[in-house]
């Protein structure tokens, strides 16, 4: 059984999950978009399965991986972001899928009346529009995006907007993410910190970074909720 740091065995009150590499794969969205802008650019692109690395902190530190050092300023990283918000428009339709289990998790989490939560650092309107189309049945009670009104991830800013919006105590609460920005921000606000073995990083990346529990299925969450 999951016990938190303080050794806690009642069940968990709510979930809140990262969106990019935990609920979606977005794998091929994200490098398909950005290898064309780049291209567009006249940067070298990369292989869709090294952006793995890349994600996780935001698209600008998302694009500022994908350049060359050399290409690394400022201004050059704001225009290959500009682009590449344009062009993901255009294709993240056909490349997103979803991740075996989490129709069922969420189906099951509704029917059990379980707050859930989306904490990314993906743009708050990318975000919003991919889960609407991939999961129209769910609602979740907070989508908490990159606005520019909160810090990235793992600032304990975002996780605290979203923690009142919850009406939840953060010791109530479970932070499933892929990345360890996700479980920096699970540290940062008191959260347990669930790692999940699907996503972008691998499980021993995981281990290192602080996981409390690291889970293999999504549907292993029902245990303790």
């Amino acid at each position: 059984m999951i016990k938190s740091k303080q050794d806690q065995t009642a069940p968990f009150k709510g979930i809140i999950f990262d969106l990019d590499g935990t609920l979606l794969d977005t794998l091929a969205c994200i490098g398909t978009a950005f290898n064309q802008a780049l291209t567009e650019t006249g940067y070298p692109t990369h292989a869709i399965q090294d952006y793995k690395d890349f994600i996780g902190d935001g698209v600008f530190k998302c694009a500022e991986r994908a350049l060359p050092k050399a290409a690394r300023e400022p201004e050059i990283i704001s225009a290959l972001v500009t682009l590449e918000r344009r062009l993901y428009d255009t294709v993240w339709r056909r490349e997103i899928a979803i991740y075996d289990g989490i129709p069922e998790l969420l189906a099951a989490l509704r029917a059990r009346s379980i707050p859930t939560a989306v904490l990314t650092n993906k743009d708050q309107d990318a975000a919003n529009a991919c889960l609407i189309e991939c999961f129209p049945q769910h609602s979740f009670d907070c989508v908490l995006g990159y606005t520019g009104a909160y810090p990235h991830k793992p600032d304990p800013a975002c996780g605290a907007a979203v923690i009142k919006t919850l009406g939840l105590r953060p010791d109530e609460l479970m932070m499933v993410g892929d990345t360890p920005v996700d479980l920096a921000t699970a540290r940062a606000c008191s959260l347990f910190a669930v790692g999940v073995s699907w996503g972008f990083r691998s499980r021993e990346t995981l281990t290192a970074a602080g996981a409390d529990v690291l889970i293999e299925h999504p549907l292993e969450l029902l245990h303790y909720v």
